[in-house]
């Protein structure tokens, strides 16, 4: 060990102090996340720990480089000093706290996406909203809490660091032959290490991690560090600007193949007439987009809680959809489809996107028709660019925090649901008094952190977040209680559907819950009907229409449910997308390399891509050709038809 250069054991003793910190964080994480790692074996789990230490070391190795440069400069002259080791020690101390910051909220961002640590966490820091989102992080305690163990591993990573370095000897020379070799040797595995692989056309990626079939522990074995700084790294890719599936002539092809578009319109390629029925109805109609209620928090849903009583009853006496899916994984991805009948891409935020567009969607085109259109939201209406969205969309009034009294603003999440719903009734007893139908759309907040659950409402279950969910669906209840006293009740439809579901089963890299959604069209007198039809957010406004019976021109990527079917629906996260049909999920992570094809309805985690190819390839060109003409219709702006064309 003497003859060793004091550079070479310093900087490993440091590798390893970090790996034990990095590795406590991975423990962490799948302690907290026991019940998702379902049937494995303990040799699958070891593994997942080597891969972990495999990406720690790249993360480390990007850091630690140029500072251990100077380091071996400042050996080589042979001289110890503790100026210089003090201001070492500090330097990697605050470089890796921050680190362990990023681990440390990996773990609600995994507990909340079932994704690690990404670039899309800090979207919002780019378009305005940082403020918001802040207040919601601070009003949240548990979101606090996480700085615990960040100061903890930052103080234990100075503790040890420094007495590394303080107890460090053999500063002095041990030959230029000796200390070149070492130089080399270190140099060499530090920059093997950050590459992550000995493979010479290809450094460590994402998809390295993916050894097996469950879905938790090839994530595990991900450091979120390098998660985040690879996502961000393809975040500047101009290929990763826009969607390159296909050539759009293939993907318009293919999209009216699939949409039965005989004779389409040159101009507008999406574009379908719709006569209508010789009986249209002037129902108003009013959309309740409900946060984070995912299918499998209901009965229907098999969850044996009792958490939604009241949406389980609703079905009961509905139009209900049971296999319906959300496009997207956050509340804008919710909006926007709702409103547009346009699926989401990747990271690319529908609503902020510049310019802002104009659609052929609900809100055009019932007030195109004569309708009154509004929109209520529980919060800032500005959050995520909604109002100014909105309202270019032709939703004449926007009903957000500021027009509630500031007594009733609880958490940066504004006003409760259930004051929202009892402060929409004179909106809507005014609406109606102008001999006008009207459209509204409702989005509710509160099954979101920071929770809060009115002193009035007393929930049967003690976790907060069975509670939050309890007190949603009665707020939901109140809602139809007092709209069923209204003179206009009778006149409306009501459709409720989640904007997003929640990560409650992980058998899969996409929890298929974080996008299974209730999709319920209720009106008074209606015959109730359970269907276990495919259906897509993507399908309200079409079908919404088909029950009016109302003539339009359907530019969009949704079908009536009541008159049409589809083969697959397709659903986007942050960095990967699925495909399904009644039995079968193709998962992809463009980039990655890793597809799979998998029997959803029965949890079989066996990946059968290889043989059936075929139907993977099917499911592929569905989804593929649907996000590539979208990216067709936004960027040659065909989302709205121009009356001089």
């Amino acid at each position: 060990m003497k003859k060793i250069p004091v550079f070479v054991k310093i900087t490993v003793k440091l590798y390893l102090l970090l790996i034990a910190i990095y590795t406590a964080f991975r423990v962490a994480l799948l302690l907290l996340n026991l019940d998702r790692v379902g049937t494995t074996t303990f040799s699958e789990v070891v593994r997942a720990f080597v891969m972990g230490v495999r990406f720690d070391v790249v993360t480390i190795g990007f850091i630690i480089a140029i500072p251990t440069i100077i380091l071996i400069l400042f050996s080589f002259f042979g001289r110890k000093s503790r100026v210089f080791e003090i201001i070492y020690t500090w330097f990697l101390t605050v470089c890796f706290t921050f680190t362990f910051g990023i681990c440390s909220a990996d773990i609600p961002y995994f507990e909340q996406f079932f994704d690690r640590f990404n670039i899309t966490a800090f979207e919002w820091m780019a378009t305005g909203d940082s403020v918001f989102v802040f207040k919601m992080i601070f009003e949240e305690p548990t979101y606090i809490l996480m700085m615990i163990p960040v100061l903890m591993a930052g103080f234990v990573f100075w503790f040890f660091a420094n007495r590394i370095m303080k107890n460090s000897t053999g500063w002095e020379s041990v030959g230029y032959l000796r200390y070149g070799i070492y130089t080399l040797l270190l140099g060499g595995l530090i920059f093997i290490g950050m590459r992550g692989r000995l493979n010479e056309k290809s450094p460590i990626m994402v998809g390295t991690a993916y050894f097996c079939n469950n879905a938790m522990l090839n994530q595990l074995g991900l450091n979120p560090n390098f998660t985040l700084a690879r996502s961000w790294l393809d975040s500047l890719d101009p290929d990763n600007q826009t969607v390159r599936f296909m050539p759009d002539e293939e993907a318009i092809h293919n999209m009216q193949q699939y949409l039965g578009i005989e004779k389409p319109n040159d101009d507008y390629p999406l574009a379908r007439t719709v006569e209508g029925s010789t009986d249209p109805k002037n129902y108003n109609v009013i959309v309740v987009i409900m946060e984070s209620m995912s299918y499998n928090k209901t009965a229907h849903g098999g969850n044996s809680r009792n958490l939604t009583p009241f949406l389980d009853s609703l079905m009961d006496k509905s139009l209900s959809f049971n296999n319906c899916y959300t496009s997207g994984t956050h509340t804008y991805c919710g909006i926007y489809t709702t409103f547009t009948s346009y699926p989401v891409v990747f990271r690319n935020h529908a609503l902020k996107r510049i310019p802002v567009l104009q659609y052929d969607g609900f809100a055009a085109v019932l007030q195109n028709l004569g309708y009154q259109t509004a929109y209520f939201t529980t919060h800032d209406k500005e959050f995520d660019n909604v109002a100014g969205f909105l309202s270019l969309n032709e939703v004449e009034r926007v009903v957000s925090q500021a027009d509630y009294p500031v007594s009733e603003v609880k958490t940066t999440l504004g006003v409760p649901d259930d004051y929202m719903f009892r402060y929409s009734m004179d909106i809507y007893d005014y609406m109606a008094a102008q001999g006008k139908p009207f459209f509204a759309a409702m989005m509710t907040a509160s099954d979101h952190g920071p929770y809060y659950i009115p002193d009035y409402f007393e929930p049967r279950s003690t976790e907060i977040k069975y509670q939050i969910t309890e007190y949603a669906d009665w707020s939901l209840q109140r809602f139809m209680e007092l709209a069923s006293a209204k003179p206009w009740y009778d006149n409306t439809l009501f459709v409720f559907v989640a904007d997003h579901g929640a990560a409650l089963d992980t058998d899969y890299s996409i929890p298929l819950s974080y996008y299974h959604s209730p999709l319920i069209f209720y009106k008074h007198g209606m015959e109730a009907v359970a269907s276990e039809a495919l259906a897509s957010q993507m399908d309200i406004f079409p079908t919404v229409m088909g029950i009016l019976g109302k003539p339009y021109v359907n530019n969009t990527f949704g079908i009536d449910l009541l008159n049409d079917s589809r083969p697959y629906v397709y659903f986007m996260g942050d960095n990967k997308y699925g495909v399904l049909d009644g039995e079968w999920l193709f998962i992809n992570k463009p980039g990655a390399g890793k597809k799979g094809l998998y029997k959803y309805r029965d949890k079989d985690i066996t990946n059968w891509l290889e043989v059936y190819p075929e139907l993977g390839e099917a499911m592929q060109k569905y989804g593929e050709s649907a996000w590539q003409m979208s990216e067709y219709q936004l960027i040659k702006k065909k989302t709205k038809i121009l009356l001089d064309k």
